[in-house]
Formats: structure tokens, C-alpha cells, sequence
């Protein structure tokens, strides 16, 4: 989706712009918002998406954030709901993705960067952070699809055989299923969410929190996104190719992102929603250990935080960037 200006879908939104560009010979797009910061110093804060999502999926955070400094929210390669280009054979992964946004940072020539990452954003977030530390001088995560800590010696073990096997087998499997009933799917969905109450029963769905709290504005994007998707069957196959690259990421091999994790020169804040089913705490608890890490808990938030509550993270951004050394 994109708008010369985003004042067209709401009014709070104005002054944020769709921007084209071309990176290797790849169309990208960006939205970006806050050029005259009051704060001239202050970084940009760039923002990756969810698995599979785009810039506008987290638009409602974006006005909000540029108290801060500049925003851009950037579309990954080959998302179905995205206007950048989709280079991947297969869909994209977290490693290939943050090359993508390395790319990003040089074409727009940004010195210092604040990056933020939603989800599997916030595991490519992490690994380009890692590809430019020179440039990155801080790492907002939120809810972010890091290594699970283990509970059990064997869990190791089965994740590398079983689970590996079963993301190898089952990836295929899935991307066939898609391209079939991927379409209809979204169909369903974008009618389930077009309902008389907007996500009412999601309480009790994946989402966790209280998604109802995000505003209809938002909302209408999303079902608008949900209608592009089911009309490039094409692309939804991509999607499963991230989802193995995420749960890859989170429990079959994890140690090449956790030396990642523990050689990140910059500060880094992790944030996630106190009713989010998807993430473990502990685990993050464990992973905020490292020096440098700040966690931050959402109350009754879920894995919708950056818009079901983009007020609070704006504040908790805010605080940390104030106690945060340049």
C-alpha cells in the first residue's frame, strides 16, 4: 500500500510519505516520516516488519515514534503485501533479509541508525545489526523471534533430528497447500475481520493481549493488506519459507544466533506483551542478561504490542534512549 501521503487514510498520519527506490536492480519501498526532527542529532529509527508483513503494518507506531527523530519503515523483499521486489528463489530467510536491510542503510546513506524489529523483524533486526555496527547505535525488539531457552537436555537433541526433518519435509508440503487454498484463506480471513466487532474474539486467539485496542484506522489497512495478499497467491508461498528460517532460528540451530546475540556492540532494548502466547518470557529474561540489554515488559499487551499500545512503547523507547549512552 502506498500514499504520496498517509493524511489520506487518517489525518494523524500526515506528512508520512511512500517512497520507490532501487537497490542491485530491485524496486524497494519505504515510507518515511519526521525529517524536520526537532532533535537535527537525533538518529533514524528503522523499522523492519513481521514475517511476511510490510511498512504499513506497523504505520500507527510511525507518526508516534517521530518525536524521536526520523522514521522509515521499510518493505522487506518479496512480501505479499509490500512493493519491493522479490528476489528470492524461495521466499526470504532472516540472514538474506538482513543483508537486505545492510543494503538499505548504505543506499539511504543513514550514519546512525536506531533499528527496530517486530517478531522474525526483530531476528533480522538483531543479524543486520551485527552486518553494520558502525552505523547501528541501538536495537529495539519487539516481541522478537530469539533462541528458546531449553528446559530439558533432550529438547536439543530432537529439535536437530526431528525437528529438523519435520521443517524439511513440511516446508514443501506447506508451500504446495498455499498456492491451492492460500487465496481462499485469506478470503475467510479478511471476512472474519470485516465482522461486526473487529477482532472480538481474538482474546483467545494466537494474537494474545487485547487487539480490539488497535485503532480502526489500522485495522482498515490490515484488511486492505489482506485483499492484496489473496490476489498474489504467487508470493504467500514465501511465507513458509520464513517461518522455517524463523523456528531454525529459535530452536534447531541456534548458536549462530546466539554468538550473534553476545557480540552486539550496541545497547539493546527488548520488549514484549505480558499476554502474548507466541514469545517465552524467561527466555528473553535470560537473553537480556547480557550487558548493554534493557527488558521491558507491556502489560496486557500481546504479540500486536507496537500498535496495540504504541503509546506505551513510544514511552518505553523514549526512557531508554534518555538513559542510554551515545
Amino acid at each position: 500500500m502506498r500514499y504520496d501521503d498517509w493524511g489520506q487514510r487518517a489525518p494523524r498520519w500526515a506528512g508520512i510519505r511512500s517512497n520507490m527506490t532501487s537497490i542491485a536492480g530491485v524496486p524497494v519501498h519505504y515510507v518515511a516520516a519526521g525529517a524536520g526532527s526537532p532533535a537535527d542529532d537525533a538518529p533514524t529509527h528503522l523499522l523492519v516488519p513481521r514475517m511476511a508483513g510490510s511498512a504499513s503494518s506497523w504505520i500507527d507506531l510511525v507518526p508516534r515514534l517521530t518525536a524521536l527523530g526520523p522514521v522509515i519503515a521499510v518493505d522487506p523483499p518479496g512480501t505479499v503485501t509490500g512493493h519491493t521486489g522479490a528476489p528470492y528463489r524461495y521466499g526470504p530467510r532472516a540472514c538474506v533479509d538482513a543483508r537486505f536491510v545492510r543494503a538499505v542503510i548504505g543506499h539511504l546513506a543513514l550514519d546512525r541508525v536506531v533499528l527496530h524489529g517486530w517478531s522474525m523483524g526483530g531476528l533480522v533486526a538483531a543479524l543486520a545489526a551485527d552486518l553494520v555496527p558502525a552505523r547501528v547505535t541501538g536495537l529495539v525488539l519487539f516481541a522478537p523471534a530469539l533462541p528458546w531457552r531449553r528446559t530439558a537436555r533432550f529438547e536439543q537433541l530432537a529439535w536437530q533430528t526431528l525437528g529438523r526433518a519435520a521443517l524439511a519435509v513440511g516446508a514443501p508440503v506447506a508451500r504446495a497447500g498455499l498456492r491451492l487454498a492460500g487465496p481462499r484463506a485469506l478470503t475467510r480471513k479478511r471476512a472474519a475481520v470485516t465482522g461486526v466487532d473487529v477482532f472480538a474474539n481474538a482474546r483467545g486467539d494466537v494474537l494474545g493481549g487485547d487487539p480490539s485496542l488497535v485503532s480502526p484506522e489500522q485495522v482498515a489497512v490490515y484488511v486492505d493488506d489482506l485483499t492484496t495478499a489473496a490476489q498474489r497467491p504467487g508470493l504467500l508461498v514465501g511465507g513458509v519459507t520464513a517461518f522455517a528460517s524463523a523456528m531454525t532460528a529459535m530452536f534447531v540451530d541456534q548458536q549462530p544466533v546466539l554468538d550473534v546475540l553476545d557480540r552486539l556492540p550496541v545497547p539493546v532494548l527488548l520488549l514484549w506483551g505480558t499476554d502474548d502466547p507466541l514469545v517465552d518470557p524467561p527466555s528473553y529474561q535470560r537473553h537480556a542478561e547480557r550487558p548493554g540489554w534493557t527488558p521491558h515488559a507491556v502489560e496486557h499487551a500481546g504479540h500486536l504490542l507496537p500498535i496495540e499500545r504504541p503509546d506505551e512503547c513510544v514511552r518505553a523507547v523514549q526512557d531508554w534512549l534518555t538513559r542510554t549512552p551515545d
